[in-house]
């Protein structure tokens, strides 16, 4: 059951879509929201339900005369997919069942200095624990989803970037991850992932924004028309290596005064560090492998009332919304999101100041105001859009692959 066909999204993945973002449809209604014929949904829909894919699950009672609609829903039991969101500082297991709820969820210490092939061992471990624990059977798992940041190339499931150390550099990372859990394994971008995430699981208003994603690095994303913007090679939307105007810190990448470098929770761990009395205040301790367990620190005695800690988060929240009016005025956006475990606590400053920023120089402003929310799912929305990916994506063995040529996905991503 392939959900795209030689780049064409099949009227199986497109029924499949709908039933997962919607609930429960009658076959009416997917007629109706796919554009295709009552004919075609019922071949399509009679061979899922052969497949033990689809079940219907009642009636709708028709106004005048006519036989009630059935309701028709997914079989959640019918299939699962994992999602695994790895970072230096953190990283996030969540296993989705076939409609796309949640089954089982962990959250465990990141890759800190443990090479790739050490840190896939651990998750794969993980992995086979939650699995085991939540009674899901391998044998129906379709595979997993593998979310870090980028640039990568997905093609070759690897990183091209020696982030965050020199070894992870086309690193085998899915191929590694794809041995030991005896499943297929796709790779995705943190950001994207989450901007699939959110959409699925949030409450985003609208199938067109912008996402920022802020771990240890700064990540974008942007789902135009319910379908993630990849660009040429699926490392579109690097809003972390934005040059901002009045930036002049030097970056990983090599350049100045990227989003990244001037307002990263590393940067703003690295500030507090710089004054010894305020770090000592924050309990603020500057290991590598703790940025995010620092910035926390730092939020939350912001969130105490602690002036030192709130003017270094206003300064990089200043920052993000900066970039933010590039992503806005870049796609034609009223909506950003902000997510990952960094906006945990500062989530309500930096939204804050990045709308007071969009209020101030995004182009959109003088048709709509810019709308910032903070995303319900902060830690796992990477995760679970990695299991969304899975389930989008990966074949499924079925007789109802009839492609189409125009994607047509209300609310899916």
């Amino acid at each position: 059951m392939p959900h795209f066909e030689d780049g064409r999204v099949t009227t199986t993945g497109r029924v499949l879509d709908l039933l997962r973002t919607r609930g429960t449809l009658s076959r009416v209604e997917l007629a109706g929201r796919t554009g295709l014929t009552a004919a075609a949904i019922t071949h399509v829909v009679r061979r899922l339900i052969d497949d033990g894919l689809v079940h219907e699950v009642g009636r709708v009672p028709r106004q005048g005369r006519g036989q009630p609609r059935r309701l028709l829903e997914l079989a959640p039991d019918s299939w699962y997919a994992v999602g695994v969101q790895v970072d230096r500082t953190t990283s996030t297991i969540v296993v989705l069942d076939f409609a796309g709820e949640r089954v089982a969820e962990a959250g465990l210490r990141g890759s800190g200095g443990a090479g790739p092939e050490a840190t896939l061992a651990v998750l794969a471990d993980h992995v086979a624990d939650l699995l085991r624990a939540s009674g899901v059977p391998r044998e129906r798992v379709l595979g997993a989803g593998l979310v870090t940041h980028g640039p990568q190339d997905q093609e070759r499931g690897v990183l091209l970037t020696a982030q965050p150390e020199p070894e992870w550099l086309e690193f085998p990372l899915t191929g590694t991850l794809s041995e030991r859990l005896g499943l297929p394994v796709l790779l995705e971008n943190d950001a994207t992932a989450a901007a699939f995430g959110e959409q699925w699981a949030g409450e985003v208003p609208t199938d067109t924004f912008g996402l920022i994603y802020m771990a240890s690095g700064i990540g974008g994303g942007v789902i135009v028309d319910g379908e993630s913007y990849r660009g040429r090679a699926s490392n579109a939307v690097e809003i972390g290596h934005v040059a901002l105007s009045g930036g002049s810190t030097v970056c990983v990448c090599g350049n100045r005064g990227c989003a990244q470098a001037e307002a990263g929770p590393r940067t703003v761990v690295e500030q507090v560090l710089a004054d010894g009395a305020l770090a000592e205040r924050l309990g603020v301790k500057g290991e590598a492998d703790g940025t995010i367990a620092d910035f926390e620190r730092i939020a939350r005695a912001w969130h105490r009332g602690d002036r030192g800690a709130a003017e270094l988060l206003e300064r990089s929240a200043r920052w993000i919304g900066q970039a933010a009016v590039t992503l806005v005025n870049l796609f034609d956006l009223d909506t950003v999101v902000l997510s990952g475990p960094a906006f945990v606590t500062a989530g309500p400053l930096y939204r804050e100041h990045v709308a007071a920023e969009l209020e101030r120089r995004a182009l959109s402003r003088a048709l709509r105001r810019p709308e910032v929310r903070v995303s319900t799912n902060v830690i796992t929305a990477a995760a679970v859009g990695g299991a969304l990916h899975v389930l989008r994506t990966i074949p499924i063995e079925t007789r109802s692959d009839t492609p189409v040529s125009a994607p047509t996905h209300e609310g899916a991503s």
